[in-house]
């Protein structure tokens, strides 16, 4: 049982640290703006697109700093899936709530 055990902390660990990147998102009024980093680092030119929503299957370019804009336009407010794909072919994705009201 304990061998059991400290195979899954090890994978567990293994599994926590191959995590590098980060999708951060910043909810704006006409889109947001979404910032891609890997290993601590900007990710620049990583491909961002959103996957749940048809009307914005467009992909974009971050730049030197890892962001970029995605114009959004919603009815209603809701969860949106952001999909980043690295230069070295990384994929990550998060979801974030998007707001259709005015700020």
């Amino acid at each position: 049982m304990k061998k059991a055990q400290l195979v899954l902390a090890a994978v567990a660990v293994t599994l926590s640290t191959a995590a590098f990147a980060d999708i951060k998102i910043s909810d704006r009024e006409n889109g947001a703006w979404v910032t891609v980093t890997h290993q601590g680092a900007p990710a620049a030119n990583a491909t961002v697109s959103v996957v749940n929503l048809p009307q914005a299957r467009q992909k974009y370019q971050t730049d030197e700093n890892g962001r970029v804009f995605l114009p959004i336009s919603v009815t209603n407010s809701r969860a949106i899936k952001y999909r980043a794909v690295t230069q070295e072919g990384n994929v990550y994705s998060k979801f974030a709530f998007h707001s259709d009201k005015k700020r």
